[in-house]
C-alpha cells in the first residue's frame, strides 16, 4: 500500500522574501512537482539562486507567474534534465523576457545560458485557470492568484491531501487584476501561503489612486513633469489604466519593457480585469521607441511611466538623472523599494544616484502593493480552512506575526518555514 502523506522541501523564500521553490512530494517518494524556483539579489546586486533539488526527480515545474523571484532559478534544471513546466500563456511569455533580460544583466554570474532558457520554453505547456492535470500520480489544479495577470494558485493533491501554495496572492480587486478565486479553492489540508505583508496594512486602493492624481495635478498644474518608475510586470499598467481612466490633459509617455509586457497583457485581454481601459492607455499614451521620443518626453510638462521600478537601472535611471534637480517636478514611487537601491536612498537619503547631490524634485511613496496585506492573508485561512499553514516568503518578524495571529484566530497549526527543510503531512 503506498504511503499516505505528503512531504514538502522548502528549497527559498523560508525566512525571506522572494526566491521562492517549494517541491511537494508524496511522502516516501523521491519524485515531486516543484512550485517556482526564485532568484533573489544580495547588497551588491548580485543573484542568489533558490538550492535546486536533483533534476533527475522532479517530475515537473509549475511556474506561479513571471516575477524574477519565482522563476530566476528554473532554467538551472535544464543544465542536465528536461522536465515539462506548466505555467499560463502570459506567464510563459512574460517569462521569456525576464530571463533574457537577466541573463543580459547578469549573465557573468549565472550558472545556466540562453540555452537553458530556450529548453525551459521549449518544454513548457500551457494551462488555464480551472484546469486539472495528472503529473505522475499526483494531480495539479490552477486558479487566479488575483497577483498579476497570468499568476496561479496551485493546489496539488497527493498522499491523500490537498495542499495549496499560494505563489504570490493578492485579494482585493485593482484597475488591472480581480481578486484571487478563493471561492473556487475550496478546503485545503496545507495551506504553503506567502506573507511578504503580514504585519501590516495596505491603505483602501482608492485612496492611493486619489494621492497619485491629486500629486500629479499639483505639479502639473506649476509646470513640472512626474517621472513614475514602475515595475514591467503588471505595476506600470496599472498606473498606465489609473491614468487613462481620468485624463490628465497633458501627454503620457511609457517607456522600457512596460511596453511589450502592455502588448502581452492586451494579447491575453482574459487574464485582466478591464482590457478595454488598457488597450485605451496603450493607444492613447506616447509609447517611447528611441532615443528621440526620450528626449522629448522630459523637455515638456508631461508624465511619465518608466521601467524600472526601484531605479536600478532602464530608462526611469536616465529620467531621474534628466528631472531631479528641479523643484519643479516630481518623482512618484509606486513599487517597493528593496534595501540597498537607488530608490530606498532616494526615500531615506534624499541623494541624487551616485552622487552626493541631493534629490530637489518633490520625492512621493505610494502603496500600490499587488500582495495581499495582513487581513487578506487571513481571508486567504478563512476560506481554505486549511489545519496546517506554511508561511513563506516573508521576513523572519513578518512571519512571526502573522503566524501569530493565524494560531490566535484559526484552528490551525502554523509553520514559519526555513530554507532547506522538510515538513512531512499526513492525513
Amino acid at each position: 500500500m503506498e504511503t499516505q502523506g505528503v512531504t514538502l522541501r522548502v528549497l527559498g523564500g523560508g525566512g525571506e522574501v522572494g526566491r521562492l521553490s517549494i517541491l511537494v512530494r508524496p511522502a516516501g517518494r523521491r519524485e515531486g512537482v516543484l512550485v517556482d524556483a526564485g532568484v533573489n539579489f544580495d547588497d551588491e546586486d548580485r543573484p542568489v539562486f533558490a538550492s535546486t533539488y536533483p533534476p533527475r526527480y522532479v517530475r515537473a515545474i509549475i511556474l506561479s507567474h513571471a516575477h524574477l523571484d519565482h522563476i530566476g532559478t528554473a532554467p538551472m534544471y535544464f543544465i542536465s534534465s528536461e522536465p515539462p513546466v506548466y505555467a499560463t500563456r502570459p506567464t510563459l511569455r512574460m517569462a521569456k523576457l525576464m530571463l533574457e533580460d537577466f541573463l543580459k544583466l547578469n549573465g557573468y554570474y549565472s550558472p545556466y545560458e540562453h540555452g537553458e532558457v530556450k529548453r525551459l520554453l521549449e518544454n513548457s505547456s500551457e494551462v488555464r485557470y480551472g484546469q486539472r492535470l495528472e503529473i505522475d500520480g499526483v494531480e495539479a489544479a490552477f486558479y487566479s492568484a488575483g497577483h498579476i495577470p497570468g499568476s496561479v494558485f496551485t493546489v496539488i493533491e497527493a498522499g491523500g491531501l490537498r495542499v495549496g501554495v499560494t505563489g504570490d496572492i493578492n485579494t482585493v480587486e485593482t484597475k488591472l487584476m480581480k481578486p484571487a478565486q478563493l471561492d473556487m479553492v475550496g478546503r485545503l489540508d496545507v495551506l504553503v501561503t506567502e506573507a511578504t505583508y503580514g504585519a501590516t496594512l495596505h491603505p483602501p486602493r482608492e485612496r492611493a489612486e486619489k494621492r497619485l492624481l491629486a500629486i500629479v495635478e499639483e505639479v502639473l498644474d506649476s509646470g513640472g513633469t512626474v517621472l513614475i518608475p514602475a515595475f514591467s510586470i503588471a505595476r506600470g499598467q496599472e498606473i498606465m489604466m489609473i491614468l487613462a481612466a481620468h485624463d490628465p490633459g497633458v501627454p503620457v509617455y511609457v517607456d522600457g519593457m512596460i511596453r511589450q509586457v502592455t502588448e502581452i497583457f492586451i494579447e491575453n485581454s482574459e487574464y485582466i480585469n478591464n482590457p478595454s481601459l488598457l488597450r485605451k492607455a496603450y493607444e492613447s499614451f506616447n509609447i517611447v521607441r528611441g532615443w528621440r521620443d526620450r528626449h522629448r518626453a522630459w523637455r515638456q510638462k508631461s508624465i511619465i511611466i518608466a521601467s524600472a521600478g526601484m531605479l536600478k537601472g532602464g530608462p526611469s535611471l536616465y529620467y531621474l538623472k534628466r528631472i531631479g534637480g528641479n523643484p519643479r517636478n516630481a518623482v512618484v514611487l509606486v513599487s517597493f523599494q528593496a534595501p540597498g537601491s537607488v530608490g530606498r536612498r532616494l526615500v531615506e537619503e534624499g541623494l541624487m544616484p551616485s552622487s552626493e547631490e541631493p534629490l530637489r524634485a518633490r520625492l512621493e511613496w505610494l502603496d500600490f502593493s499587488s500582495h495581499a496585506d495582513r487581513n487578506g492573508l487571513l481571508e486567504v485561512v478563512r476560506k481554505t480552512k486549511p489545519s496546517k499553514v506554511v508561511v513563506v516568503h516573508s521576513e523572519p518578524d513578518v512571519a512571526k506575526a502573522f503566524a501569530e495571529r493565524v494560531a490566535a484566530e484559526h484552528d490551525a497549526e502554523v509553520i514559519i518555514a526555513s530554507n532547506d527543510a522538510e515538513y512531512t503531512f499526513k492525513p
